[in-house]
């Protein structure tokens, strides 16, 4: 973890990548709600058209998010090798292997939605959901890292993430824990602060405390996804050397 602060201290141009998403996601996301709700508020009843818009929407914006994390990855090994972080080649590198990347996007999204219909088991399903996202994020964790660092395919980087998943689970949840554990915080501050705005009952006390709010929040999810993509290439690469 103080490796991948490091890091991020010399190449805060990183933090453009998350940022990117963001915009990428809102855009995706504005382009599905906007026409959906539009065709819903002149025909209130449902049509195939909406399922089909809702679904390719999902599946478009997992694919933006994996193509953007995977870029972020190229930009950190390019950092790793000793050179500059750059966001227009890391984004062509990662575009060149947009295959493997479709295929993750919709193996991952596939499963993820499976998962989550054990919530419809009673008694124990949400325990189940838990349990099975969980196992199925740490047998994952570095299998993003493998495409984008030695080029593999989906198949083949899954397998390789999970055999890696014994020596890095430690470092995996604890990396993990050190990554959330700020952004937590922020939220708890910003909380404060909107309410401490709201209770003074005048409008710009209010205003100011959800712009803080806003601002803190925004800043630390940037700053976590970023470490977050240098931390599992930074382990997938050490895990790598070591085997």
């Amino acid at each position: 973890m103080r490796a991948s602060l490091r890091i991020l201290r010399d190449n805060r141009r990183l933090l453009v990548f998350p940022l990117l998403s963001g915009v990428a996601l809102v855009l995706v996301v504005g382009g599905v709600v906007v026409p959906t709700a539009v065709r819903d508020w002149a025909e209130p009843s449902p049509s195939a058209s909406d399922v089909f818009t809702v679904g390719a929407g999902y599946l478009l914006a997992g694919f933006v998010l994996t193509l953007c994390s995977g870029a972020m990855i190229c930009a950190v090994d390019d950092v790793l090798r000793g050179g500059p972080a750059r966001i227009g080649a890391s984004f062509l590198r990662a575009v060149r292997h947009w295959r493997p990347l479709l295929a993750w996007s919709l193996l991952n999204t596939t499963v993820l939605l499976a998962i989550r219909q054990l919530e419809r088991v009673p008694v124990v399903g949400w325990i189940m959901k838990e349990l099975f996202s969980a196992g199925w994020a740490l047998a994952t964790y570095l299998a993003l890292p493998a495409m984008m660092v030695d080029g593999l395919g989906v198949a083949e980087s899954t397998r390789r993430s999970a055999r890696m998943l014994r020596e890095t689970f430690t470092r995996q949840v604890y990396g993990s824990w050190w990554i959330v554990l700020p952004v937590l915080l922020s939220m708890v501050g910003g909380f404060v602060a909107f309410m401490l705005g709201v209770e003074s009952n005048r409008p710009g006390p209010a205003i100011t405390g959800g712009a803080v709010a806003a601002l803190v929040l925004t800043g630390a999810l940037l700053v976590g996804a970023t470490v977050s993509a240098i931390f599992r290439t930074t382990l997938y690469r050490d895990a790598s050397i070591a085997a």
